[in-house]
């Protein structure tokens, strides 16, 4: 009892001493119960044979949105096992096109179970609930909204259908990727604001 009392501070002190959790409030967490740690070798081990380890943290694939900070119990969350193999292809996007063209990113959201994904008022059927989307963030804070849409929309164009990829662009730096189907929406969630479809024509069906 005394030792899990003394789990919870210290998480709560790492959560509260940055923006996002980091590496330390991670491994405090995992901590905090044995089943996660096994968790994390089994995803790992899955991201390995699939060849995208690294792509990005484990820490930050399982990072809970802290967007809405009402709505967070957890500052991370293990996401079901049987979705796991989800997020490959995202992970293969986002290295192969994603970061080549505007440089390393960071999650903002990954996993919402629907419980988390009705606090945050996320869609219905939003790709986070099967952990097929990330939310992500320039590292570079130099890269602005505009540089994000004159860089991702013709790569979108260009191989969002071949690979099922679907593009948010929201305010600020935010954006969505997701690899369950080729489609675009603007920052209020909706196609008829997709910002690539001025570049395009109307947006992608």
């Amino acid at each position: 009892m005394r030792r899990a009392f003394a789990l919870f501070l210290a998480l709560a002190l790492a959560c509260t001493q940055s923006v996002r959790p980091d590496a330390r409030a991670f491994e405090i967490w995992l901590a905090a119960d044995g089943s996660r740690a096994d968790a994390l070798t089994r995803f790992e081990a899955l991201l390995e044979r699939e060849g995208v380890a690294g792509v990005l943290p484990t820490r930050e694939l399982w990072v809970t949105d802290r967007l809405s900070p009402e709505c967070v119990v957890e500052p991370f969350v293990t996401p079901p096992e049987d979705m796991w193999a989800n997020i490959v292809p995202t992970l293969r996007f986002i290295r192969d096109y994603v970061e080549p063209a505007i440089g390393n990113v960071t999650v903002a959201s990954g996993y919402r179970d629907p419980d988390f994904n009705a606090c945050v008022r996320g869609a219905a059927r939003s790709a986070h609930r099967e952990f097929h989307a990330l939310d992500l963030l320039p590292r570079d804070r130099l890269v602005s909204r505009e540089r994000l849409i004159d860089t991702l929309c013709p790569i979108h164009l260009r191989e969002g259908r071949r690979f099922n990829i679907g593009l948010g662009i929201y305010r600020a730096q935010r954006f969505h990727i997701d690899a369950r189907g080729f489609r675009g929406w603007g920052e209020d969630f909706r196609r008829a604001t997709f910002p690539c479809d001025a570049r395009a024509g109307p947006p992608p069906t």
